[in-house]
């Protein structure tokens, strides 16, 4: 889909923000009156289904010991108050060209996500609609407020980060009394069809966790089995026999993708970009009832772990760190470890895992994985 293809000259960027505030302040007037109806459209989840994410399991251990996530609540009663700041005119200059920019754009969409996320998680631990409140009204705010998304770099960081939005919206299932009609439209018109899961690079893993989230959230079985078909697809093409991926290892700093004089320097970091939403869809689908781990694709995964954990281990080991003067990017953005170590253990990560200080973890992967024995 094509936006705004045949569509006449855009009314400025101020005027397209006003009109959107102004759709979210009439949207969030009508909550109070939809209130009274909620309970007529009740959509709880059946008590013991399993949900798409997290499992049951890491959910039920959670709740028996509360002390674990303390931290975590205490986030959540601070953010119970949040404001969402969703954008009208979403198009973020390139990441590689102009950083900042992309940031000041693109960085509200990242720390409402976020905030969504806990939120939700926070709800699906305690039962607590006050942080299922908070959650539903970031979702909807975005839901409401976007009125274009770049297909470039616009569409690029929705795939990236969406992702949050829908798993929150995920563990939201649970309130009967959340209206989620307004996001659900935005998600399959708006969202999906920017989805990047075609691409044969770490573009194409995180469009697939966010087709394999929005199929959960959706109950959408023909978009699950096309998520599915595609994770395998991109793990037997992109890890080589080794355990690399071409793909990655090679990248720069710059928009000179795997060349220039520090090509390989975000190689290691591309890696764990590229494993997490590959880790994560995994969970997804597993939660599911698809079990794409016991797949010769899951093999595959399971080897680009191992050869991950060890150039974790030893960034020395990594064919671009000697040219780049002994420094990497990112050596230790592989907080997904912890899942990987439960699904298909391998001793370096272990090691790695037992060392501490793994990042990139904005799914709250260490609180809800724990340590791995």
């Amino acid at each position: 889909m094509t936006l705004r293809k045949l569509a006449p000259k855009r009314p400025s960027t101020r005027v397209r923000n006003l009109a959107a505030t102004v759709l979210w302040l009439l949207v969030c007037t009508g909550c109070a009156v939809q209130e009274a109806s909620h309970a007529a459209t009740s959509k709880a989840v059946t008590p013991g289904k399993q949900v798409a994410w997290p499992s049951a399991e890491l959910v039920d251990s959670l709740r028996a010991s509360p002390e674990r996530w303390s931290a975590l609540r205490a986030t959540c009663d601070r953010n119970l108050d949040y404001t969402p700041h969703p954008v009208a005119d979403f198009t973020p200059p390139p990441h590689y060209v102009d950083r900042a920019g992309e940031q000041r754009i693109a960085k509200s969409l990242g720390d409402d996500g976020h905030t969504a996320y806990r939120e939700a998680l926070c709800f699906a631990l305690s039962g607590d609609r006050r942080y299922a409140q908070t959650s539903e009204r970031i979702l909807d705010a975005w839901a409401a407020g976007v009125q274009h998304i770049d297909r470039g770099q616009g569409a690029a960081d929705f795939n990236f980060t969406f992702p949050e939005y829908v798993l929150a919206a995920a563990m939201l299932r649970a309130d009967s009394q959340w209206h989620d009609a307004t996001f659900k439209s935005f998600l399959r018109e708006r969202v999906l069809p920017l989805s990047v899961a075609s691409r044969s690079n770490n573009f194409g893993n995180w469009g697939v966790l966010l087709e394999a989230s929005s199929a959960a959230y959706l109950n959408d079985r023909r978009l699950m089995e096309q998520a599915i078909s595609r994770w395998r697809a991109l793990m037997l093409s992109q890890v080589s026999s080794d355990g690399s991926m071409a793909a990655e290892i090679c990248r720069s700093n710059t928009t000179d993708w795997c060349g220039g004089p520090d090509k390989g320097v975000n190689g290691l970091a591309y890696t764990h970009y590229t494993l997490l939403p590959t880790t994560l869809a995994a969970e997804v689908l597993r939660n599911e009832g698809f079990n794409v781990y016991a797949s010769n694709a899951g093999q595959q995964l399971a080897l680009a772990y191992a050869r991950a954990a060890g150039w974790t281990l030893h960034p020395e080991t990594f064919p671009y760190y000697a040219s780049n003067g002994g420094h990497l990017n990112g050596v230790r953005n592989a907080a997904y470890f912890r899942i990987l170590q439960r699904r298909v253990p391998r001793t370096d990560g272990g090691v790695a895992i037992h060392q501490g200080n793994l990042g990139m973890d904005g799914y709250e992967i260490a609180l809800l994985y724990g340590e791995v024995q």
